[in-house]
């Protein structure tokens, strides 16, 4: 039997995407187009490009999804609506931010505003990865005050939602036969050692407590050649980027997964470093209280006392017990299988 044409577009290959492809894949013929431009004077000419692509596609299509609203969304809502088609936009985080002080989130950019808002207004569904990206307060930073989501910065949105939460395969991330070190911690993140980054991902106020917690030890994946990083205490450990076999022994080896985000919509590493047995200590933003329930560590607010506090917690628990229900929570509530009936169930629906 002919599978439906379904266009799936994104800015870039990142490994969510290269997961949608795949779930996809077993229903729909896919035809994707990375809408991802080397420099920005380049944009004008991707447009084109997306356009051409749209017309030619699009008459035969019977689903236009996007992966995060912006730029690349614009085209393909507003001509699937010209077409009849219905389209779906997956809402991950940045697209649903607005971080003045740093400069994080589409909302802080006037044109990339306007181009997210008409996108999410245009689309027939929105695909949040969770609730909090559509409307939730936020308490955790000032920067981020009183309130984040979408629906805050695109006033009267009216176009309808289904939460979908990321999916994580048990089978490429679970705990290898390693032995774990007492007391380590580690955080993934791309970028880290730029200004911007240490704030927006947290490794500021884990380099502020590492100082305070000598016994421990704390590895920062994601680092390029050190820069911004100097002045490091000696029981701080920065590696370059890792592909998924390497991660997978670096979270096996270790306790404890540090992800202090400011703004972090459904993120991958702590999942995929849960799966493998690390007990997560958490930022209270977005989703990552959900993703800790019942098996790790939530830091109210972006302090480095209150995340001392919360390590020097975490370090009297039973570890072994804790680990075990990390490991289960991602395998019942986060599974590709119900992403993939979740994804099926909404696409069908529109069609």
């Amino acid at each position: 039997m002919k599978k439906s044409k379904l266009i799936f577009v994104f800015p870039n290959t990142s490994s969510f995407v290269r997961r949608d492809i795949v779930i996809m894949q077993e229903q729909y013929n896919v035809i994707t187009f990375s809408f991802n431009p080397s420099k920005k004077i380049l944009l004008p000419f991707v447009f084109v490009k997306q356009f051409l692509f749209l017309l030619y596609h699009l008459p035969a299509a019977r689903i236009v999804v996007c992966q995060i609203a912006a730029y690349h969304s614009f085209l393909p809502v507003l001509l699937a609506r010209l077409f009849r088609k219905p389209s779906v936009i997956f809402l991950a985080g940045t697209d649903c931010a607005r971080f003045p002080s740093l400069q994080y989130g589409n909302f802080c950019k006037p044109v990339l505003a306007w181009f997210t808002a008409v996108s999410v207004r245009c689309a027939t569904h929105l695909a949040p990865k969770h609730g909090s990206l559509i409307r939730a307060p936020y308490h955790y930073d000032f920067s981020g005050a009183p309130e984040q989501g979408v629906a805050c910065f695109v006033k009267n949105l009216q176009t309808p939602y289904t939460v979908i939460p990321n999916g994580f395969d048990e089978t490429v991330f679970y705990p290898l036969p390693v032995t774990r070190k007492p007391q380590s911690f580690i955080t993934v993140a791309v970028g880290i050692g730029t200004s911007n980054i240490n704030t927006l991902k947290g490794v500021d106020m884990i380099v502020e407590v590492a100082q305070l917690l000598p016994a421990c030890t704390f590895m920062l994946v994601g680092v390029e050649g050190r820069r911004g990083l100097s002045n490091l205490p000696p029981n701080i450990t920065c590696l370059p980027p890792q592909d998924t076999g390497q991660l997978q022994h670096l979270y096996s080896g270790h306790q404890y997964y540090l992800q202090l985000s400011l703004s972090e919509g459904f993120p991958n590493a702590v999942c995929e470093a849960m799966l493998c047995g690390c007990i997560p200590i958490v930022s209270d933003v977005n989703a990552l209280p959900d993703i800790a329930a019942g098996c790790g560590f939530v830091v109210k607010q972006r302090n480095k006392e209150m995340l001392k506090a919360a390590i020097e917690k975490a370090l009297q628990m039973s570890t072994t017990a804790m680990a075990q229900k990390a490991v289960e929570h991602i395998r019942k509530e986060y599974t590709m299988q119900k992403r993939k009936e979740q994804l099926y169930e909404l696409y069908n629906s529109l069609i």
